[in-house]
């Protein structure tokens, strides 16, 4: 198991990015000692459960209310047409660039978390990249509410490439008008479809000791340009424009938001939107004898 760990130092510059406003991350004193990406069973006392006086006094919006969902599986009438070939098992590299005039490329997502327990890290190479495995039908030209499954993520007890419902946000729900976000990072999986779980493990709470909604199904592969997009679930259900931004700064680390204009002005930096796009992975080379 591969754990990369930053140092205090690291995190504090991370969550004070925004000292004048929002924490993107948590700042370290809301952050129980001794945290690291493991079993939710191992975990200390859970801090994230501050009062409202707590979190006002270090530029938080108050608790955000609990949800009301569990996370159940949306049903679906059977369609008629002809029958497609069964999803099969799709291996694939993850890079990331910016869509627009510069198209700025930054790399290859690397199968590291910072010390949140959040994926940002790149690397230019793409050998030892981060490796997701997702199953789609040959036939489809699109699918949706894909399980990413990190083939070399640091940790297998979350082993989802997911969403986690970021610290700052004052819901679960994302949306024009609202700088709500979630992190990338480890979870476990949830039903396709589903509103934000709220008692699912993942490594932000598990390198923090903040407890955080999850969604695991939040992607969509399309197959004639291999770009990956992102679609997170509300708690009413609705389906949102969903973003995906790049904290490119001390944070490291990628997240979703449903206004990346309000999602900038609140944390005062300009995160770039980005896109994920697959890349066959490298062959394995033959061990030399």
């Amino acid at each position: 198991m591969r754990l990369v760990i930053s140092s205090l130092l690291t995190l504090a510059t991370a969550a004070l990015a925004a000292a004048d406003g929002p924490f993107f991350n948590p700042p370290p004193s809301a952050i129980t000692s001794g945290s690291n990406p493991s079993p939710a069973s191992s975990r200390a006392q859970l801090v994230g459960r501050m009062t409202n006086a707590k979190r006002l006094s270090m530029g938080l919006p108050p608790l955000k209310p609990k949800s009301l969902h569990r996370g159940t599986r949306v049903g679906s009438a059977p369609r008629g047409g002809p029958s497609m070939t069964p999803p099969v098992p799709w291996v694939y590299s993850l890079f990331q660039h910016v869509p627009g005039t510069d198209g700025t490329d930054y790399g290859f997502i690397s199968p590291v978390w910072n010390g949140f327990g959040e994926y940002g890290q790149v690397q230019s190479s793409q050998d030892s990249a981060l490796v997701v495995t997702f199953n789609v039908s040959p036939d489809a030209s699109s699918t949706s509410q894909l399980d990413f499954t990190a083939d070399n993520s640091p940790s297998a007890t979350y082993p989802f490439f997911g969403a986690i419902d970021g610290f700052a946000s004052t819901s679960d729900n994302l949306g024009p008008g609202s700088y709500n976000y979630a992190y990338i990072g480890g979870t476990t999986q949830t039903p396709a479809g589903s509103p934000p779980n709220s008692g699912g493990d993942n490594s932000f709470t598990a390198a923090t000791g903040i407890p955080e909604d999850i969604e695991s199904a939040v992607w969509t592969y399309d197959a004639s340009t291999n770009a990956i997009t992102a679609q997170w679930i509300n708690t009413d259900g609705s389906s949102p424009a969903t973003h995906i931004v790049y904290a490119n700064d001390a944070n490291q680390a990628f997240a979703l938001t449903g206004d990346v204009g309000s999602f900038q002005s609140t944390f005062g930096v300009p995160y770039p939107e980005i896109t994920f796009t697959c890349v066959a992975p490298l062959p394995v080379q033959p061990t030399k004898k």
